[in-house]
């Protein structure tokens, strides 16, 4: 029973104790980051980092670390643990517990974060299965959970951090739901906006792309990338942009591979540069980087998922303006049809059988005592445009012309029991051989007077 006991307060304590603390010798990595004032995004490769020997199941754990404007803090991977950095000398550096919770055990490669100076817990995986909460970290406290709309399977394994954005883009992974054994196969692609906690799936990561757990991953906000080795290349994915860009500065290259033995660890990017160590050397190391460095790929680095609801909008969009169309065609074609209609109704015609005015002859009429009134006369165009002829040819419309005028003076001269000119023809002064019509006052008033 006694061994039992130890056992277990062997396993369970340290996670329980809430005042830890570890002073451990100092190293350049840890030297610079508790010196910088700028905040390091994210820090990655520090799986293999040993900070202090805290170990649960008897296996060492894994380290995150994250600088912001508050200070230098480690986190323990799987946990609710959160350590704060204080430098004791110029050689020793103090990491004391601030949380105050208990073993998490669901967070392990989860995405650990810094936003604003608030250190967040994004995904991870643990007791069979991997989710995709968000929690943030109080100090003294202990975690709470954020709220966001949709929640995708979130892991650490590929992903960027953009603080000035305000984004995270990262790469869900097929994976077995170990506690129903249900198997999702697709590669989506994920955008994450802090401050509003909402997700939006992006896309399909393109299948050209091989994404593995890697030797090198860093995440390069200076230049909205995420370094990554595929195969014998090593690419920059620009989820913002959806491209993708190879790496073709040779320098960078042998850098970032190492040497034989040696492994990349406690990598970041701070104003340009990328800083590193060795596992099994601690020299800290920085080489610069830009777009100059890449060349850009000829394919995307995920394929757009069409928006059913914009397809439809689209659709119906399009069959309204056919309608619309459709509409304006038929409603030409109508009035076309109305107007050749209206066109032939309103040519004039000699009618023998009736001494009456018609409304051509009387809106013709008018017309020549409008322009008499005002010593003026009306053209021959006029003339053809009142009786509907201005598009006959020449000669039905001297045949319309006349066969209106000797009509309309007979029906005057019977009506009024006149024998007279009631509607004169003048050579134009212009061109002789064209005609001006007039009504002369006198025969003006006889009709107005007598018409009204």
């Amino acid at each position: 029973m006694k061994m039992i006991l130890n056992v277990f307060l062997g396993l369970v304590l340290p996670f329980l104790v809430k005042s830890q603390s570890f002073t451990i010798p100092t190293n350049p990595s840890l030297a610079y980051l508790l010196k910088t004032k700028n905040e390091i995004s994210t820090i990655n490769k520090t799986e293999k980092l040993v900070l202090f020997p805290l170990k649960f199941s008897n296996q060492q754990v894994h380290f995150n670390l994250i600088k912001n404007k508050n200070g230098l803090f480690a986190l323990i991977d799987g946990t609710g643990q959160v350590y704060k950095a204080t430098p004791k000398n110029k050689t020793k550096i103090q990491f004391d517990r601030i949380d105050s919770t208990y073993f998490f055990g669901n967070n392990f490669n989860a995405i650990k974060f810094s936003y604003d100076g608030i250190i967040y817990s994004f995904g991870g995986y643990g007791f069979w299965s991997h989710h995709g909460e968000l929690s943030h970290f109080t100090p003294g406290s202990e975690w709470s959970i954020d709220k966001i709309n949709k929640k995708y399977k979130t892991t650490n394994w590929v992903f960027n951090y953009l603080p000035k954005k305000s984004k995270i883009y990262y790469v869900e992974f097929p994976y077995k739901d170990e506690s129903t054994n249900d198997v999702e196969n697709k590669t989506s692609v994920v955008e994450f906006n802090i401050l509003t906690k909402e997700n939006t799936f992006l896309g399909k990561l393109n299948d050209i792309l091989k994404l593995q757990n890697s030797y090198l991953n860093i995440n390069i906000p200076a230049i909205e990338g995420y370094l990554i080795a595929s195969g014998n290349e090593m690419i920059l994915l620009n989820f913002s942009k959806n491209k993708v860009y190879k790496l073709i500065n040779s320098k960078i290259k042998e850098e970032l591979i190492g040497k034989a033995g040696l492994e990349l660890q406690t990598t970041f990017e701070d104003e340009g540069k990328i800083f590193y160590t060795y596992n099994n050397d601690t020299t800290l190391r920085s080489i610069s980087i830009s777009m100059a460095d890449f060349v850009e790929e000829p394919y995307p680095l995920y394929i757009p998922e069409i928006n059913i609801k914009f397809v439809y909008i689209i659709i119906i969009v399009a069959f309204l303006i056919s309608c619309a169309i459709i509409l304006v065609i038929l409603f030409k074609r109508k009035s076309m049809k109305s107007k050749i209609k209206t066109d032939k109704e309103e040519t004039y015609s000699v009618d023998f059988n009736s001494n009456e005015f018609n409304s051509i002859e009387i809106n013709l009429i008018n017309k020549l005592i409008e322009k008499s009134n005002i010593d003026s006369h009306l053209s021959v165009d006029e003339l053809n445009n009142i009786l509907g002829i201005k598009k006959k040819t020449i000669e039905i419309q001297k045949r319309v012309r006349t066969e209106a005028i000797n009509r309309i003076n007979h029906k005057f001269n019977i009506n009024f029991n006149l024998e007279t000119k009631f509607i004169e023809r003048t050579r134009s002064n212009d061109d002789k051989r064209y005609f001006n019509y007039i009504i002369n006052k006198k025969n003006a008033n006889i009709y107005n007077r007598y018409s009204k």
